[in-house]
This record gives C-alpha cells, structure tokens and sequence, in this order.
C-alpha cells in the first residue's frame, strides 16, 4: 500500500511539473498551463497547453519561437519549420492560448483527446528558440 500511496504522489507531482514551464527574457515572460476545451458547438474535446505571454515592458514587443513537441516519445515537430510562431505585443499586453483560436496560432499546444477518440498523447515538449525584440 505504501509502494502505491508513494507512485500515485510521484504521478501527480511530475503532471504538474509537466505542465508548467515558464520563460523570462528581455521583457517578456511565457508561462504554459493545462487548459481542458470541451466545445460542444464544434464537437471539439481535448487537452491542450495554453500559452501566456506578457510584455512586461513599455515597449512594443516582438517574440519568435518554436516548439519541440514529443507526441508517444517521438518528437514529431523536430526538423519542421511550420512550428515558428511570432507574436507582436503591444506594451504591458498579455496574450492567452484558448481553445479554438484561429487569430493567435501558437499559443496552445495539443496535449490529447479523450482515449475513445485518439490514443496520440504529448509526452514532453520545449519551448525552443525564443527570440525576442
């Protein structure tokens, strides 16, 4: 019982850090989250990981960066420049991955649907290549 009670704490401590990574540079800080979309309208279920970037600063902000995402432990973005993003951010502005957004791509990362639907689960990803002027 002790074996099971100290795996299912080992579980959630690595989910949690998993899901979280941040990033401070030149002014602009990036932090990720779990972010669970259930948009019937659309019939869209899934998991994702929400991007938020903040421009700390008074100025105008532009950010590039990359993904490297591990889906089943194969990286499946590695090598692929479809994967760069750029985002401008006006002084002290905050952007914020939601579900479905069409008008900010890069600011969510598919994490899985429900097991019915997909197997494919992410297993580990890098923010990668940020670049910030």
């Amino acid at each position: 019982m002790k074996l099971l009670t100290t795996f299912f704490g080992v579980l959630l401590v690595s989910q949690s850090i998993f899901a979280q990574k941040s990033i401070d540079q030149a002014g602009v800080k990036i932090s990720t989250a779990p972010l669970h979309c259930d948009v019937p309208a659309q019939g869209y279920v899934a998991d994702l990981i929400a991007l938020t970037i903040t421009n700390t600063t008074n100025e105008v902000k532009t950010i590039s960066y990359s993904f490297e995402l591990h889906y089943d432990g194969n990286c499946a973005t590695c090598g692929h420049d479809e994967y760069r993003y750029t985002q401008l951010l006006q002084p002290q502005e905050t952007l914020q991955g939601i579900c479905l957004d069409r008008n900010y791509l890069g600011l969510t990362i598919f994490d899985h649907m429900p097991a019915h639907l997909a197997t494919t689960q992410l297993t580990d990803y890098q923010i990668r290549n940020v670049i910030v002027e």
